[in-house]
This record gives C-alpha cells, structure tokens and sequence, in this order.
C-alpha cells in the first residue's frame, strides 16, 4: 500500500464507532510516515548503488613457479645461447683468416709486381741514357759516317738521318707506348731513379 491509499481509505459509518475526523487525522499521520520511510529507503539504495565497486573480472592467478625448473630452463637458454655465440665467433675467426690470407697474397703478388716495375724502369733508364748519348754523340760528330762504340749494326750518316733530342723522346715514347707527339717524355735524373 502506497501513501494515497492509506490517506484515502474510506470507511463505512456506522451508529456506535469511532470519531470520524480522528482516524482521517491518524491516517493521513501514518500515510505520512510511510512517505517518509518509503523516500529514506529509495535514498538509501542510491547511495548504495553509487558507493558499490564496479565488479572487476578477477584474473586468473598463474601457476605456482616450480623455481628450480624455472632456474633450469634459464640455464638449458644461456647454455644455448653461448654455444650459438661460440660458433658465430669461430665462423667470423676463419672467414677472417681466409680474408687475411688472401690480402697477404695480393699483397705479394704487388711486391713481385714493384720488383719487376722497378727493374723495367732501371732498363727504361739506361736505354734512355744511352739514346742519349748516341744523340750527344752524333750531334757532335762531324759530317759522314759514325760508328757507334759497342753497338752492333751498321753505321749511320749524320747527313740522312740526324738525331737529337726530339728523337729520343719519339724513341721513349715509342717504348712507353705514347702515341702522341705532344706527350712530353721527362727523363730523371741518374740520382732520382732507384737502382
């Protein structure tokens, strides 16, 4: 029964009773406190609906650890992970080598490459050096025949064919493999080449 319904409760009248406007009065009194009761309980719940914690889904708790297989898994990990290390490092240590061996035999090779530059360049030398002095020696020599001293082969005439300098050059560059005339060909000096 709400409130309404007691305050309005009608009762038949009848001759030996009670006074009528007294149990209106107590009525609507009692529709009063159950009004009041009623408003107190819905405030109540609210309350008590907001200061309720949200449900939270509980996560399911893991298992126990068992430390010493734990301790052993971590230990069969690391164990596998060195032997991988190790045999990394041994793979780079002979590739290393490999590489190694091979720029020391490049390296080699060059040297004996230097070497025989070197004593091609000592020959270039000392064929130029004596152009040279085939040259000097004919410029000076006086008109006819000249033989030249140790020097197999026929004589030549300094009137058909004179040489100087621009025939040695032509010479060198012929022997260097220089096509053009304009290439200049410089000679060292005896003390600039290493013999």
């Amino acid at each position: 029964m709400n409130p309404e319904e007691i305050a309005s409760k009608e009762f038949p009248v009848v001759m030996r009773g009670y006074v009528r406007e007294e149990v209106h009065a107590f009525l609507a009194s009692v529709a009063g406190l159950v009004a009041a009761r009623d408003a107190r309980i819905a405030a109540l719940e609210g309350e008590l609906a907001g200061s309720r914690p949200t449900p939270v889904a509980t996560a399911p708790t893991p298992p126990a650890l068992d430390r010493t297989a734990l301790l052993r898994h971590l230990g069969e990990e690391a164990a596998s992970i060195l032997t991988c290390a190790d045999a990394t490092a041994e793979r780079m240590k002979a590739q290393a080598g490999v590489a190694a061996e091979r720029v020391r035999t490049d390296l080699s090779q060059i040297g004996s490459g230097l070497v025989d530059v070197h004593q091609l360049l000592g020959e270039l030398v000392s064929l130029v050096q004596s152009l040279t002095e085939e040259s000097a020696l004919l410029a000076t020599a006086p008109a006819g025949e000249v033989t030249l001293p140790d020097t197999p082969g026929p004589t030549i005439s300094v009137a058909d064919e004179p040489r100087g300098d621009h025939e040695v050059r032509t010479v060198l560059g012929e022997v260097l493999g220089l096509d053009r005339d304009d290439q200049e060909v410089r000679v060292p000096e005896e003390g600039q080449v290493p013999g």
